[in-house]
């Protein structure tokens, strides 16, 4: 029997649009379930009203298959599972795990977007790469991984990242606090719009390193591409050496 003539058979004579939206306590029967209760991107606290107490429902949910449609309530159900167990939380792999992460550990076989999404504090740790968006608006806990995409740590303002590889386009985008340490190469605009907060990179730096920045400290123990600093209106930027048209506000290492 498909899903939905269940829940009509199963809410038969009451009203479906608010059965569906019930109280917590009620049982839920499947990721799809609570999803159709929730809707897509639902809030934390409004999955946490409606999730139960039983770690086996919770351990059922947090291994089912997301799909598409229901990857952010499945990564607040991660972040909650984490938050309830005594031991590190082992995962294979998810788009949004760690969403809102508060405390506890995840550990993730492979990589995903939007890994560590706004979360506050915790650990995170990839044995693989992760994809776009790694970290973004994070404000506290440390997330530890072996690569990343584009836009890792976007607008984040506390919290310590490590990229233990390289990192893709726009790393540390908008950051206004928080450190981030990335022990490859990364591409271009890195730093861009940062007003805090700290950037180590240990090997290249595309062009537009520090585009706009207006504070914090970026490091590069590399090369550094063209246009370096190009209209930053403070911070500091360092590297071991800088490509053409590189800002007078640039400085070598020492």
């Amino acid at each position: 029997m498909k899903l939905g003539r269940f829940m009509d058979d199963a809410y038969r004579g009451l009203n479906k649009g608010r059965s569906l939206r019930s109280e917590k306590g009620d049982p839920i029967f499947s990721l799809d379930d609570l999803g159709e209760r929730l809707g897509t991107r639902p809030s934390r606290m409004e999955v946490e009203e409606l999730l139960p107490q039983d770690p086996g429902t919770l351990k059922r949910l947090v291994e089912s298959d997301p799909g598409n449609r229901y990857q952010v309530i499945w990564g607040h159900l991660s972040s909650i599972a984490a938050e309830r167990s005594q031991q590190p939380l082992h995962l294979p792999a998810g788009n949004y795990a760690g969403l809102e992460l508060s405390r506890g550990t995840i550990i993730l076989e492979m990589g995903g977007d939007h890994v560590g999404e706004r979360m506050k504090g915790g650990r995170i740790y990839l044995r693989q790469a992760a994809g776009d968006y790694l970290g973004q608006e994070m404000t506290g806990g440390g997330i530890v991984s072996r690569g990343a995409g584009n836009y890792a740590f976007r607008r984040m303002s506390g919290g310590l990242g490590v990229i233990k590889g390289d990192c893709g386009n726009f790393l540390g985008l908008g950051c206004s606090g928080g450190k981030v340490v990335c022990q490859g190469s990364c591409g271009e605009r890195a730093g861009w719009l940062m007003s805090s907060g700290s950037l180590r990179i240990h090997g290249d730096a595309g062009d537009y390193l520090g585009l706009l920045m207006k504070g914090g400290r970026i490091t590069v123990f590399g090369r550094v591409g063209r246009r370096a600093g190009w209209r930053m209106k403070g911070g500091t930027i360092r590297g071991k050496a800088f490509g053409p048209e590189a800002a007078d506000g640039v400085f070598g290492l020492d």
